[in-house]
């Protein structure tokens, strides 16, 4: 364990714990936690919640009686001015699909679940009627898929209430699901919270009947939720003074696998990614009718398949099956086809996660074959795997796998303006002529993607004489309302020298006036700078370049697109409206705009070459 408890420590703490009835553990706190709480910088601060209804707080009159709020609450009594973010993941398949959503970079899902510092993992009621040999491996996986996300990661295990776990308690004996989650805490050093024995001993004695505490045996009443809240309380004050915040966090070491089951690789792989043949009619990009999905893979062409080539324990599909779902046959490894029926009482658009082979040889190569068995639709979100699949782009340089990302979709035609390079000249005879251009990249996130699509590589490709040297200068949410005060140009502009300063992203405030201000202080002190000014790309669909799209930028009303053009013509910078031709490209594939997307904000590597090639075509002579 990465943190050292002393014995002092240990046998306070389990003074503590017995007092409590035992309902808590500490174990190592959440240190980590604490540091980022206490910094409170932009972008640490998501507390991610990921379980079942009990965490949603179905059937509360109060929402605020949610544990998650009352936890929330019990770090704000100790971290008053730091930015939380509560962020809640409901789903259906318990721990064991946990181990799956919670992994780096889904590109299916478009989720960043494991955001911030702190993981708060309650799935008791969904884990009630699962074999407990596979929430051993699936809970101990996801635990160290979490820690393998970002080594300093705070965890907490929760516990809530089953009339299965409550029948044990009153015949005096610990729940299995209790014993196998708890042999995990203690391995790795995790806080634990128990609140399905505080509220089982209430009930046992007396002191609020079953009935009382939950309606449907599962989901607490108001009544039932203010008694989690009193634990809730006793155990963050309990967890935020067992520790002094660190000066700095330090990494978890993750021990062996208390089970020797346990496969940490769990992933949901994409349907478009190159390792996944498709054979037949099928069309990807698709809107899906539930969330949280961005885009499905779409077919109702009988016998239409798919194929995956693999290494891992254990393979699934996550689908979206509704009244016209179709029949699906599989095979792992050339057996026979097995039948996976749409469900025949689906009243609407569902997500099914479902296990097709299991305990499988994870050094061994394996393949799964998935085809339409019956008239009807299929709608593939993507496939489970605790494993790997070989990477289509090992080997290749950036270029060639931008290159070859870009190959894969539809071709970008842009004509960009004439007369665009009248305000960089310098920068245009650096490309031409040979030498190197820095340039500046200012803004948020979306720069971020700007700079992430390698248009520079683009760029020099076309112009092989120059070398551009690129500096991305951002701050997550960030745009010139922020950068023009405090003389912040300095530290974000004038330090890096730049020829050309590009401004763009999402995150401005729809105020081209704070982007004059930013203009005119880095002109100030260094004269020659150029500009360039884009217009924002991605973001959220309420975002006004999206809600309010036009093609040609609209003259007659104040938008920040015609307010981005004037202040580009009034302070002789060039200007590139990127809003139009990057979404009426999108419009135009037929494919959803979650098809570009990383998350709901963000593009993915498709959405950045869309970024990439119009750059690129809009620098071309």
């Amino acid at each position: 364990m990465s943190f050292t408890r002393a014995l002092s420590c240990n046998l306070l703490l389990a003074t503590a714990a017995c007092m409590a009835g035992n309902y808590y553990q500490i174990r190592d706190g959440i240190p980590n936690s604490q540091y980022f709480l206490k910094a409170n910088v932009v972008g640490n601060q998501y507390l991610f919640f990921i379980g079942d209804s009990v965490l949603a707080g179905t059937g509360l009159r109060d929402q605020g009686l949610r544990y998650s709020a009352q936890m929330v609450k019990g770090l704000k009594k100790y971290f008053p001015e730091a930015d939380m973010r509560e962020t809640r993941h409901i789903q259906p398949g318990g721990s064991w699909f946990g181990l799956y959503r919670c992994s780096r970079g889904q590109a299916v899902f478009g989720e960043v679940i494991c955001s911030g510092h702190l993981a708060i993992l309650d799935f008791a009621a969904d884990d009630r009627n699962a074999d407990p040999e596979v929430v051993k491996t699936s809970l101990e996986g996801l635990v160290r898929q979490i820690t393998r996300y970002r080594a300093t990661h705070s965890r907490i295990l929760v516990y809530t209430l089953t009339p299965e776990m409550l029948a044990d308690y009153q015949a005096g004996k610990v729940p299995e699901y209790i014993q196998i989650s708890e042999q995990i805490a203690d391995h790795y050093g995790i806080p634990s919270l128990n609140l399905a024995k505080y509220a089982a001993d209430k009930i046992i004695a007396g002191d609020i009947s079953f009935a009382d505490f939950s309606a449907d045996g599962i989901n607490p009443t108001d009544a039932g939720a203010k008694l989690y809240a009193e634990a809730v309380a006793a155990f963050m004050d309990a967890l935020m003074t067992a520790y002094p915040t660190p000066e700095k966090p330090q990494p978890y070491v993750l021990p062996a696998p208390l089970f020797p089951a346990t496969d940490d690789n769990g992933r949901i792989v994409a349907y478009e990614d190159p390792q996944v043949q498709r054979i037949g009619n099928w069309q990807p990009g698709q809107a899906s009718p539930i969330g949280p999905f961005r885009h499905l893979l779409v077919s109702a062409e009988p016998e239409a398949t798919l194929k995956l080539k693999f290494k891992g324990s254990e393979i699934g599909l996550l689908d979206v099956v509704g009244k016209d779902s179709a029949d699906l046959a599989y095979a792992v490894d050339g057996a026979a086809f097995q039948t996976l029926p749409a469900p025949k009482d689906a009243t609407g658009p569902t997500l099914r996660p479902v296990s097709l082979g299991r305990g499988l040889d994870r050094n061994a190569e394996h393949e799964l074959v998935v085809k339409i068995a019956s008239p009807g639709t299929a709608r593939i979100g993507g496939i489970l795997l605790n494993g790997s699949i070989a990477d289509a782009y090992a080997g290749l340089s950036t270029l060639e796998r931008i290159d070859a990302i870009y190959a894969a979709m539809d071709p970008l035609v842009y004509q960009p303006p004439a007369g665009r390079f009248a305000n960089i000249p310098k920068a245009m005879a650096k490309l031409r002529d040979g030498g190197e251009l820095r340039m500046v990249l200012l803004g948020d996130s979306i720069i971020g993607n700007t700079s992430g699509s390698a248009f520079d590589l683009l760029l020099m490709r076309r112009y092989p004489k120059c070398k551009i040297i690129k500096i991305t200068s951002l701050r997550s949410s960030t745009g010139c309302t922020y950068y023009q005060h405090e003389n912040r140009v300095e530290s974000y502009v004038l330090k890096h020298n730049p020829d050309l300063l590009v401004i763009g992203g999402i995150s401005n405030g729809g105020d081209a006036e704070a982007v004059r201000s930013v203009i005119r202080q880095v002109r100030a002190q260094k004269p020659d700078t150029e500009v360039l000014l884009l217009t924002p790309v991605f973001g959220a669909v309420r975002d006004e370049h999206i809600r309010t799209f036009t093609p040609e930028i609209d003259t007659t009303t104040s938008n920040f697109r015609y307010n981005m053009q004037k202040v580009a013509a009034e302070e002789h910078c060039a200007f590139f409206d990127m809003t139009g031709p990057w979404w009426a490209y999108i419009q135009a594939t037929g494919k959803t705009y979650g098809w570009f997307q990383g998350d709901a904000v963000h593009a993915n590597a498709r959405g950045c070459q869309i970024i990439a090639r119009l750059l690129d075509q809009w620098f071309a002579e």
